[in-house]
């Protein structure tokens, strides 16, 4: 959707004029920084909730930065995403707090799935309460094979078949908050046993249901102080109810077989990242989404032979919301750079040896980005191991090399 389309869906009188120009950005340029820079600069007020937001739960808080930090570490589509959150709040079409509440909900469910981004999970749930989300342009919108799955998903399905899909755990999550969210209400028309079934798919049991609703309630503070206005976020889910025993036990074991499936298929045990079956799948996909949209894409190759597990946590910890950190090998991760030019992953690349640095924590890294002479993914791996190689073999345990 372009910023004229966007601004009918926002009331047009109120929405900030920089803030649709933001809109109306394309990771297709290193001039990106100053663009953003000088349109933030423009609009002192937006920039000062763009800011005020990732300090919220669910959309990173962190605290203390200034505008100069949003792209680096955030990424381009995340401060769009957030913009775009911020003009729907102002033209009120979040009156009834309904989706601030579900996407509450959807990232503290998230939370407990370790192969999405939460913050991710949370901007589709809080944008995607509204049909002008999905005129959006790929570029910050939602893809098609998340508005397949929300679609999908809408419904509970009659099977247990597991789906181990990343736009289908994040459908799933936004669903279950959504559904969460209406708990809520003192006139719930929305049971309990639907809620515990729809966690159960998510590797979620139905007593960990409740810790979930109780993060949503502390969560909704935050909020209410950064909206003015109080979020009624008591949800009354009871498992005890007349009826429920039943379900309950047997959602307690679906969630287990679930939560076995799903982390065997996706997830490393050793380090809690996804793992090289999952990163070679969202790699493909995400060098699609680059020839479809003709925007960059890089790979950081990452060798670390030790410290597996505080190497994951710095790297998870570093890593840009629209980055994804992969155990793809032995001795080895790999981070998938979205919407990433060389310098970009270069100075991605520094930051996460900074904070390997920092931890005392040996590794080398290389970086390529895809270009005309990269004939496909493998390709793209390749070079970005070589260099990482070829920085370890020449000792610069903390040097970055580029491909080329």
């Amino acid at each position: 959707m372009s910023a004229n389309a966007f601004s009918l869906a926002t009331n047009n009188n109120m929405a900030s004029d920089k803030a649709r120009e933001i809109l109306e950005l394309k990771a297709s340029g290193l001039e990106l920084d100053e663009r953003l820079g000088a349109l933030l600069a423009a609009d002192p007020a937006l920039t000062g909730r763009v800011l005020a937001s990732v300090a919220l739960p669910g959309l990173g808080r962190r605290s203390g930065l200034e505008a100069a930090d949003l792209l680096p570490l955030y990424g381009l589509r995340f401060v769009q995403q957030v913009v775009a959150g911020l003009l729907l709040e102002d033209a009120g079409v979040d009156a009834t707090d309904t989706a601030i509440l579900g996407a509450i909900a959807a990232q503290a469910v998230a939370a407990r799935v370790p192969v999405m981004k939460s913050e991710e999970v949370f901007l589709s749930a809080w944008l995607g309460a509204t049909p002008a989300w999905r005129q959006a342009p790929e570029s910050w919108g939602p893809p098609a094979e998340l508005r397949a799955a929300l679609d999908k998903h809408a419904q509970l399905p009659n099977d247990a078949q597991i789906n181990g899909a990343r736009a289908d755990l994040i459908a799933q999550s936004v669903r279950l908050g959504e559904l969460l969210a209406g708990f809520a209400s003192p006139y719930a028309e929305v049971g309990s046993i639907e809620a515990v079934l729809r966690a159960a798919r998510l590797g979620i049991p139905p007593r960990e249901l409740l810790a979930v609703c109780a993060d949503v309630e502390k969560h909704a503070v935050d909020w209410s102080t950064f909206l003015g206005r109080p979020l009624r976020a008591a949800l009354r889910i009871n498992l005890d109810e007349a009826g429920t025993a039943a379900a309950v036990r047997f959602a307690t074991e679906l969630a287990e077989v679930y939560r076995y499936l799903l982390q065997n298929a996706a997830i490393d045990a050793e380090s809690g990242l996804p793992n090289a079956r999952y990163f070679r799948a969202r790699l493909e996909s995400e060098w699609a989404a680059a020839r479809r949209r003709n925007s960059a894409l890089s790979v950081i190759a990452v060798v670390c032979t030790k410290d597996i597990v505080r190497a994951a946590h710095v790297l998870r910890e570093t890593a840009r919301m629209q980055d994804v950190v992969c155990r793809s090998g032995e001795g080895e991760f790999t981070m998938i750079c979205v919407d990433t030019h060389e310098e970009y992953a270069s100075r991605a690349a520094q930051r996460l040896s900074a904070g390997m640095a920092e931890q005392g924590i040996e590794a080398s890294f290389g970086a390529a980005t895809l270009d005309s002479m990269i004939s496909g993914v493998d390709d793209l791996i390749g070079r970005a191991r070589g260099a990482a190689a070829a920085a370890r073999a020449q000792g610069a345990g903390y040097k970055v090399w580029q491909a080329n």
